[in-house]
């Protein structure tokens, strides 16, 4: 948000507060997308919970049509972030993800599932985008990165509440606890402040001031005026300056979208749905076996302190630093995975059979700790303007949702096709390609305010476009 060195530190726990709150909401998105693991064998069985039992391809289309929803969620953001703002995206989209959880514990039918994927999709396209908008607008620029990792560690215990007691528990009663979620976050996240800079935007000086001095733990508005002012100065140095269209056209947006739209590759290509599909497959490959379950929680479990250690270093090295160090070792991790998969078809591994295991468990840790903590979407919460973030939310989204609905429909063939270890070494090197695009291209952001973040773009386009001339 802003930097505040020249007023009096004080305690902030309404910010790590709100950030948990956003949490909540994040954790029933990942419920959401983790629904169809326990469900699906109950939905398969003649005495389907929908009266009827579904087939294989209708379960897979079921399940892929969410990302049909966040597309155009998305594009509800865009229509409705200016208008509404970030806080009230929120609770919109919580409001559509008690609904989906009601439409599909009142389903009959096939075709009432689809409904209710669909709206629980259209609720994570539209509020999805925003945590991090939210999180970056009214957090202090020291903690910033902290804040970020929060929603993220929450959401975690959504992937472990359904595969740990998803299995064991009744599908109605599996859905009235997944609904949970979205209505403590409603109740809890109604209280929490708006963004100021949104606030200012719409001309509301006053309620921004008040808002920062709750977010800054202060009690006079002398102590917060500085940082009102670097706000308001932000805010209408975008507004007096460029129109929207504008604002789309400068080198710093389309620099911006670069910077994010590569790094969504690399999270696209990573490898992570391939692997949360085909993860006993992968941990079976060694003479450790265990259960699928044991497996998936396994997985999930060693995210939780895989997000603490980023959380940690994140404001101390920087997104660089962290991001180089998580995507190397997911790297090395795929590779070893990939070697191991290969020299086991020909030679005898018995001695060093942990070794899929260990990769997973490292793959899982280095993953959590960097890649997908920043990338997705809290650098663009960073590096896009207030106004062009919806526009940058909607490209890299619809994107990333088609690339990961193809992913997961072409994931079949290309395990029977490649075979497991050359699929191991291809997302190993896309991990290793987010080390240079750490070192080259994406900007470090650690300890900065918004104004200097632009300033930084701008300079470095002309620092590139000067190294052209010469």
């Amino acid at each position: 948000m802003l930097n505040e060195e020249h007023i009096t530190r004080k305690p902030r726990y309404l910010q790590y507060f709100a950030a948990f709150c956003v949490g909540l909401l994040q954790l029933s998105q990942c419920a959401s997308l983790s629904w169809g693991s326990p469900t699906l064998s109950l939905l398969l069985k003649s005495d389907s919970p929908i009266g009827k039992p579904i087939t294989i391809d209708d379960a897979a289309w079921m399940f892929a049509t969410i990302y049909f929803g966040v597309i155009v969620g998305c594009v509800f953001l865009v229509l409705l972030l200016e208008i509404l703002g970030p806080k009230q995206i929120l609770i919109a989209g919580a409001i559509l993800a008690i609904m989906s959880w009601i439409v599909l514990g009142i389903s009959k039918s096939l075709e009432m599932l689809v409904i209710g994927r669909v709206i629980a999709g259209v609720g994570d396209g539209l509020s999805s985008p925003c945590i991090s908008i939210y999180i970056c607008e009214i957090a202090s620029n020291d903690i910033r990165g902290r804040l970020g990792a929060i929603p993220l560690f929450v959401g975690i215990f959504g992937n472990l509440f359904l595969a740990g007691a998803g299995r064991y528990l009744e599908y109605t009663t599996l859905i009235v606890s997944c609904a949970v979620f979205p209505i403590t976050f409603l109740v809890l996240f109604s209280l929490m402040p708006d963004s100021p800079y949104f606030l200012m935007k719409k001309g509301r000086r006053f309620a921004a001031e008040r808002n920062l001095m709750r977010l800054l733990g202060v009690e006079t508005a002398g102590e917060v005026a500085p940082v009102l002012r670097e706000v308001e100065e932000t805010v209408e140095r975008e507004i007096r300056q460029l129109t929207f269209i504008q604002s789309l056209l400068t080198p710093q947006f389309r620099q911006a979208l670069l910077i994010v739209f590569v790094g969504h590759n690399i999270v696209n290509f990573c490898g992570l749905p391939f692997m949360s599909a085909y993860l006993h497959v992968l941990a079976s490959s060694g003479s450790i076996s265990m259960s699928d379950e044991l497996t998936s929680l396994f997985f999930r479990i060693v995210q939780v302190p895989a997000v603490v250690f980023g959380g940690l270093l994140v404001d101390k090295l920087g997104r660089k630093p962290l991001l180089c160090l998580s995507s190397q070792g997911a790297s090395v991790a795929l590779f070893g995975l990939g070697a191991y998969i290969y020299l086991d078809g020909v030679m005898n591994l018995e001695t060093v059979s942990f070794l899929p295991v260990l990769c997973l468990t490292m793959y899982g840790f280095f993953v959590f700790s960097g890649i997908l903590m920043y990338l997705p979407y809290f650098v663009v919460g960073e590096i896009f303007t207030a106004r062009t973030k919806k526009v940058g939310c909607l490209v890299v989204t619809c994107y990333s949702s088609v690339i990961v609905f193809f992913q997961l429909q072409i994931s079949g063939s290309m395990y029977e096709s490649w075979g497991l270890h050359t699929i191991c070494w291809l997302f190993g090197g896309v991990c290793f390609l987010g080390v240079l695009f750490g070192v080259f291209l994406l900007p470090e952001t650690k300890g900065k305010s918004f104004a200097e973040i632009q300033s930084n773009l701008r300079s470095a386009h002309e620092e590139n476009n000067a190294s052209r001339i010469v």
